[in-house]
């Protein structure tokens, strides 16, 4: 059938045959390494995510049967014979390095891949960022989500094993968000070291989720895989901001909500992107969400690139919760670089 548009050209209607393949969902990865890492995977897997497949990494041979994931990969069995990294990031490193094969393998065809650790021990801060080269290589788009250890750990973890270089780490990964635990001491200082320890691992499952299911699963609005790609392909060195507020309240509340609990030190100013997730009620409108992701732009840079979706979930009615993943921020002072 032709048609004529009104601009005067005139086009065919062509028809094509569809088997959804090539308009399939992004084949998505997420990998937890060493204690901390695969705490966080397990959390995520017990919490439910559709449209990824985990991987839990350790050198801890008695720690992998606690673990819940897809698939689970025992590294350095000929260097620690499964005791462990001991806290040193080298045991990490050489370890993830001769198990390539074993990564290759299961990081082959990746678009996007999560990896997640806790800086500060052996196998996460030494087997992290061969993973995510490793990823990259291989054609992924990686994200690193590493958090910081608590204020009177770091120099204790850092010692007498190679120090954390924050600023190597951040290359390995595409885009590397860094969460700090202390923020989570800040707002509850009467949590133990575990519960806070906890919280942060709540909190990286519900980053990794509200990210997958925004890009898999329909929503109100939905983020594209290009989306969240053209956000994380070179975003550098990254933070969080997480907020929750009554449905009734207003945008500029729900998005001060947020920005009083940024999960790093940073200036948001500095941002050259971000990545806005909403997540509300049957009570959520569209309406509502494009003014909440207008008054979180209005906080950044003018020049910021801001992508942003919002999602109905079961159980938000009366509270919309949001999500934003600020690229570009820089390294806060105060960590160690080169």
């Amino acid at each position: 059938m032709e048609q004529k548009p009104k601009s005067g050209f005139r086009s065919r209607e062509m028809s094509y045959s569809y088997d959804g393949e090539e308009y399939a969902n992004p084949n998505i990865l997420v990998v937890g390494c060493g204690d901390a890492g695969c705490k966080m995977v397990t959390r995520l897997t017990n919490l439910g995510i559709s449209g990824a497949e985990t991987l839990a990494v350790n050198t801890d041979r008695r720690r992998m049967g606690e673990i819940r994931a897809n698939k689970k990969i025992f590294i350095g069995r000929d260097i620690t014979l499964g005791d462990g990294a001991g806290g040193d990031p080298d045991i990490g490193r050489i370890a993830a390095e001769r198990s390539k094969n074993a990564f290759e393998e299961v990081l082959g065809r990746k678009d996007l891949v999560f990896v997640a650790a806790g800086i500060g021990g052996g196998t996460g801060t030494g087997a992290a960022p061969v993973i995510c080269r490793m990823a990259r290589d291989l054609g992924a788009t990686v994200v690193g989500i590493f958090t910081l250890p608590l204020g009177d750990m770091r120099r204790r973890e850092a010692e007498p094993h190679t120090p954390i270089e924050i600023e190597d780490l951040v290359k390995t990964a595409n885009t590397t968000i860094l969460l700090d635990n202390n923020r989570i001491r800040e707002m509850a200082p009467n949590l133990s070291q575990d519960q806070a320890f906890s919280v942060m691992d709540q909190v990286v499952a519900e980053i990794v989720k509200g990210i997958v299911e925004t890009i898999t699963q329909t929503s109100l609005i939905n983020l594209d895989y290009a989306d969240v790609k053209t956000i994380m392909f070179s975003g550098g060195p990254s933070a969080v901001l997480v907020g929750e507020a009554g449905s009734e309240e207003g945008s500029e509340e729900i998005v001060l909500s947020a920005l009083r609990s940024p999960m790093l030190d940073m200036n948001i100013k500095r941002a050259n992107g971000c990545l806005l997730h909403i997540t509300g009620g049957s009570d959520l409108t569209l309406k509502k969400a494009a003014t909440i992701a207008g008054s979180l732009t209005k906080e950044l840079d003018p020049e910021a690139n801001v992508i942003w979706g919002a999602r109905i979930k079961e159980g938000y009615d009366g509270k919309i919760g949001l999500l934003a993943i600020m690229t570009g921020v820089g390294i806060p002072d105060g960590l160690p670089s080169n």
